[in-house]
């Protein structure tokens, strides 16, 4: 760290993420006149909105065979019995507003030639819905025109390659954070009455997964130091068809495939879909996922086969152009050839606790997107619900935010400066790839008691390992490997914690989901580094 350069910030509010849900809310504070200062811990561009092929689900008033109450029975039936049906229904509700902020702010969403909005139907929906742009780049799209408007946005200023290591507590209350600015070394205190964590996922901590490397789980961890409650962390989605190629898995192939009637085929071509559930490919994720998982166990396969060759050659390079483009790359024609396809760690359903305002239990820190628990996803996400609700809580927060009574930041007397590293060292490397694995493999799709306690002691001990090397002063992969380490473990403690199977969480141990969907709140402060 260079010790002649540390600065001191006070701002009306801090934003920390540019996925669409924190590009959203530092919109709509500008919006409502309030100046935002938003981090990124890497380029303003990179997240995990920006890989989002499905769509954004919404009932449009146009469309008579939708309706708020058909949306909402899809959503608690994909969620298992766990959806908060209150939560959900408020959040739901305000679906065609959000679009109709999107539509203002640039979003190119799909139109029929009669210019009418292009919707269609995605897995355990029951009618089309689904609203996408530029065919499988929906979440590029909406990303780059929300962007668009930040760069000419004068009320918000932005600080890239920023690494938030530490939420500023005082008195209980979030009063900024502390962050390191790795490109430039040096560290910026920066204080503020209202802080938003938008950090999206954590599908970085799995050797599988669809989620960019940035998807590390800080703001969870973050906000589990500061006291804040974590809940259903059990739930993590695995996307049933990622790209397989030379025992590696690339990309996400999107769910609007099976839309379209996708087919899944065994290794010998024969569709097997039904044979688990009597929606087939259309069955909700969970379902498709385990089907497809012990297709492939069955016959030692590391992958099956997604065929879509039915549909029209100019339909597929008008609907699916990215997915298209990118399987080529790799020497596979989807509009010949099927696509090889394999499960991989997609999406977190738990997160933050907050309410409906995006409030966490911490006062003055906030969550929204995929870091932040609502209630809405219940113990399997609907597909093409998180874009939505990434929308309509960043509305809410900043709309909170603004009709708040300023609170002036109480400021704690300045610290120095602390000392960082920047350069990862190979002991590092190896603790990551042990981690991605051992959840792979122990706390992945199928689960039992035995492995969940082997897992959670091998997680402790890297813990260990990392606060015996003051690992986490290394900026930016020791600080992430603590926090993947802490999620790791909160993940871990909830799944063993939670003795039955529902939705995406499945015990061979404990086959049948109870009766009742008892709540599940982690809270496993052990070995936690900070």
């Amino acid at each position: 760290m260079k010790n002649d350069v540390f600065s001191v910030r006070q701002v009306s509010a801090l934003v920390v993420g540019t996925g669409i849900s924190g590009l959203f809310t530092a919109l709509k504070l500008s919006a409502a006149g309030i100046k935002t200062l938003l981090l990124t811990k890497s380029a303003l561009d990179e997240s995990n909105s920006r890989y989002a092929q499905g769509g954004i689900a919404a009932v449009l008033p146009t469309n008579p065979d939708d309706s708020l109450a058909l949306h909402l029975q899809d959503t608690i039936r994909a969620g298992a019995g766990l959806c908060n049906e209150e939560a959900a229904r408020s959040l739901l509700s305000e679906g065609y507003a959000s679009i109709e902020d999107l539509l203002f702010y640039g979003v190119p969403f799909d139109r029929n030639p009669d210019n009418a909005l292009a919707v269609t139907r995605e897995a355990a929906h029951s009618v089309q819905r689904i609203l996408h742009a530029g065919g499988d780049a929906t979440g590029h799209s909406v990303e780059m025109a929300l962007i668009d408007k930040i760069r000419n946005d004068p009320r918000v200023e932005v600080i890239e390659y920023a690494q938030v290591v530490e939420l500023l507590m005082v008195d209980g209350r979030c009063q900024g954070c502390r962050a390191v600015d790795y490109q430039n070394q040096r560290e910026v205190l920066v204080y503020s009455p209202h802080t938003v964590l938008a950090t999206g996922g954590l599908g970085r901590i799995y050797s599988h997964t669809t989620n960019p490397a940035i998807a590390t789980g800080d703001g969870i961890s973050l906000a589990h130091s500061a006291g804040a409650d974590i809940e259903n962390m059990e739930f993590i989605q695995f996307h049933p068809t990622a790209f397989y190629h030379n025992e590696q898995l690339h990309f996400l192939v999107s769910e609007a495939l099976r839309g379209e009637g996708g087919i899944l085929r065994d290794r010998d071509g024969l569709p097997f879909a039904q044979k688990y559930h009597p929606d087939g490919e259309l069955a909700p994720r969970d379902i498709v996922t385990r089907a497809i998982y012990a297709e492939m166990r069955a016959v030692s396969m590391p992958y099956v086969y997604l065929d879509i060759t039915h549909l029209p050659a100019e339909t597929i390079e008008k609907r699916f152009p990215t997915i298209l483009t990118s399987c080529l790359k790799f020497g596979v024609d989807i509009r010949k050839d099927w696509i090889p396809v394999a499960p991989a760690a997609h999406y977190l359903m738990g997160g933050i606790t907050v309410d409906v305002e995006g409030k966490t239990t911490v006062p003055g820190l906030y969550a929204v997107g995929e870091t932040a628990y609502t209630g809405l996803h219940g113990a399997n996400r609907l597909a093409s619900n998180s874009l939505l609700e990434c929308v309509v809580l960043a509305r809410r927060v900043a709309l909170y935010i603004a009709q708040c009574s300023e609170v002036a930041p109480v400021e704690r007397p300045l610290q120095m400066p602390q000392q960082y590293g920047f350069e990862a060292e190979p002991a590092m490397l190896a603790a990551l790839s042990q981690l991605h694995q051992l959840m792979w493999e122990q706390v992945g799709i199928l689960r039992s008691g035995v492995g969940l306690k082997q897992a959670l002691a091998s997680i402790d001990a890297l813990l260990a390992q990392v606060q015996t090397g003051q690992w986490q002063k290394v900026i930016p992969t020791g600080f992430e490997l603590a926090n993947q380490l802490n999620v790791a473990r909160l993940i871990t403690q909830a799944a063993l914690t939670r003795q039955e199977s529902r939705g995406a969480h499945t015990r061979l141990d404990f086959p049948d989901a109870e009766l009742l969907a008892l709540p599940s709140v982690a809270v496993a402060l052990g070995g936690v580094c900070s």
